[in-house]
């Protein structure tokens, strides 16, 4: 938006009246109003003209000072002097207690790194400084912010579930503060995205994305939004849904169109749209785009996309058979020393190109074997149970945090859903090994296959009982218990184990032990509801978690699988075995209110129950009159 010259000199004025009459503090303060919703240019002027000298600013005034300049030089995309600006603010408080400019200053910073390099390893630096300072800082919206910022620097497939526990945290902040946060909730959806796109859940990756685009689009936040649709457009690649990726590639041109200010928007909007073309094999259309974003390369300072615009274009020009000007643009590619050492990927198409200008066809045609088996070791470390799981439960936490939202919002406490009810199916897991410079290579193409495996049942499920596993018993229990508690109901937990089961193993073998322990299984599953859960937590040691059960139920219940257990001898083939079980049994209260406590209190009686005999249940807390003695 264009300031007229009268506009902008009446504000100068006026500026110049407040400084001339009033305290510097609040000529800080004014400054810092006055430059919210102007130009960087009108903005960078009225710093120009502030007393920076004045004694009688406080360090965190300065530090103010020299942070305003380096938002407004991010903001006109001088990134050096953005820098060089929050260097100066962190200078003036870094030794004095941890403060919100010291916080902020340092978030800034890594971004403004992050827009020249894109390399975690060099802009999470700082992020992980602001993460440390605000541990020990009482700003929780602060803290949920550089939580979802540190978020974004786990970016492998080996350590995405640490930046989705961050995430967790920063949602369980924001959905316990009073006011509704929407950027916040905004970033955490970008973040949510970007760690699923990590993975290869691009689907979960798009939908989040677009969420976040939506709250952005809603406060008109037009960078965020083209960012956004960025975001999307490469998951939409990923997935070859090339419907949505050129809707998403039209909002970008809309936006560069209605949006001069940001010149920067047509290179990246021209990127994208032969990144598009790439994929979809039109190659005259995919060099058309790309050389007019290389050609745009001036209008932004953002280096990885710049260097990434090189290497796509040498790409195509190598897919029409000009592998001199792929050659020459894979030069410039290489030339970028600071492009992150993470994305080997690109880094080996740039040597297979340039061998093969070279002709030296056996080193390109092995560098893109090494391209391939590096690929094929990426989606390896993707295809892990604990990277999934991790992703599905954070996805279940994710759909109770926007439940708490909306009730704040719109005070509609019914749309709570049920995390279990939440599970996602992972059919979407699409991994695709791209095909490079098939044609052009003595007409050799590498087709990788797209994996796709279902992880649910196989993460959840114990091998020998067919019940639940350890993992999944407690993370489903904690969210059974956390339910109870929110709805105010009762909750109980038992944990058994078989009595004397190493002599079973001793004198039958593991063969008739592992048998024992399915024959346990079937019998106490009889006893149990639907909305019960059991699970085997160790070798013969059982949890169940009995929602909406009170003492009297749950020692009922446990009785019952005590007696259906010692009354009836189980057969295995020609062996006749007779044995018993012993139980704990705790009840939700007060004094123990989450499923760890409840299995150490079930835990003790069941070592209490077997200190009085075995076969029989024990109630946590009771005194031995009122335990069920009963033995068959």
């Amino acid at each position: 938006m264009k300031i007229l010259t009268t506009t902008f000199t009446t504000l100068i004025v006026i500026f110049c009246s407040v400084l001339h009459h009033a305290q510097a503090n609040d000529a800080l303060a004014y400054l810092t109003a006055s430059t919210e919703h102007v130009s960087p240019e009108v903005a960078l002027s009225l710093l120009d003209r502030f007393d920076a000298e004045n004694k009688l600013l406080s360090p965190d005034d300065h530090a103010q000072y020299y942070f305003l300049y380096g938002q407004k030089y991010e903001k006109n995309r001088q990134l050096d002097l953005a820098i060089e600006s929050y260097d100066k603010a962190i200078a003036f408080v870094e030794s004095l207690p941890v403060s919100d400019i010291l916080i902020d200053s340092y978030l800034e910073r890594s971004f403004v790194v992050y827009l020249q390099t894109n390399d975690p390893a060099t802009y999470c630096i700082d992020r992980r400084k602001a993460l440390a300072y605000a541990r020990q800082h009482t700003n929780a919206t602060l803290l949920a912010k550089t939580l979802t910022q540190n978020a974004f620097c786990y970016n492998t497939a080996l350590t995405v579930h640490k930046g989705i526990a961050l995430l967790d945290e920063a949602m369980v902040i924001v959905d316990k503060s009073d006011k509704l946060d929407v950027n916040r909730k905004a970033l955490i959806y970008n973040a949510t995205g970007s760690l699923y796109r990590t993975v290869g859940l691009h689907k979960r990756a798009y939908e989040n994305f677009n969420k976040a685009y939506l709250i952005w689009q809603e406060a008109a936040d037009i960078q965020d939004m083209f960012n956004m649709q960025h975001n999307m457009l490469s998951s939409a690649i990923k997935l070859s849904d090339w419907d949505k990726a050129n809707a998403n590639s039209a909002v970008q041109f809309e936006l560069a169109q209605s949006s001069p200010q940001f010149e920067d928007f047509y290179f990246f909007a021209h990127l994208n749209a032969g990144r598009i073309e790439l994929g979809r094999l039109d190659y005259a259309a995919a060099i058309s785009h790309l050389e007019a974003a290389v050609s745009r390369v001036d209008s932004t300072q953002e280096q990885y996309f710049i260097s990434s615009s090189h290497l796509f274009l040498a790409q195509a020009y190598m897919r029409v058979g000009e592998p001199e000007k792929a050659a020459k643009m894979a030069r410039l590619f290489q030339q970028n020393k600071a492009f992150p050492s993470n994305m080997r990927s690109m880094f080996l198409s740039a040597d297979a190109i340039m061998a093969f200008d070279k002709q030296e066809y056996l080193v390109a045609i092995n560098t893109l074997f090494q391209l391939i088996d590096e690929e094929r070791e990426q989606n390896r470390k993707i295809i892990q149970n604990e990277v999934i799981v991790t992703a599905l439960v954070h996805n279940s936490k994710l759909a109770d945090f926007e439940n708490e939202l909306l009730a704040n919002q719109l005070s509609i406490n019914k749309l709570k859903l049920s995390a279990a009810k939440d599970k996602e199916r992972i059919n979407e897991l699409k991994v695709s090994l791209f095909i490079l410079i098939g044609t052009v290579l003595l007409a050799m193409v590498f087709f990788l296959l797209h994996s796709r495996e279902t992880f649910k049942r196989s993460s959840q499920t114990d091998f020998l009982t067919g019940i639940a596993n350890r993992g999944y018993t407690i993370n489903k229990g904690e969210r059974l218990i956390a339910r109870s508690l929110r709805k105010g109901q009762s909750a109980s937990v038992i944990i058994f184990d078989i009595d004397n089961f190493k002599a079973i193993n001793d004198q039958y073998g593991h063969h008739i032990g592992d048998q024992a322990i399915q024959a346990v299984t079937m019998r106490a599953e009889r006893w149990l509801k639907s909305q019960d859960l059991v699970g085997r937590i160790g070798g013969e040691e059982f949890l169940i978690v009995l929602p909406n059960t009170n003492e009297a139920e749950a020692l009922a219940i446990a009785d019952r699988i005590r007696s259906a257990i010692a009354m009836e001898p189980c057969n295995f083939a020609d062996i006749t075995i007779e044995f018993t079980v012993s139980l704990g049994v705790a009840v939700l209260s007060d004094e123990v209110s989450s499923l760890g406590e409840l299995m150490k209190e079930a835990d003790k009686a069941l070592y209490k129950a077997k200190f009085l005999g075995k076969n029989r249940a024990h109630l946590a807390k009771s005194i031995p009159n009122n335990s069920v003695n009963q033995v068959a």
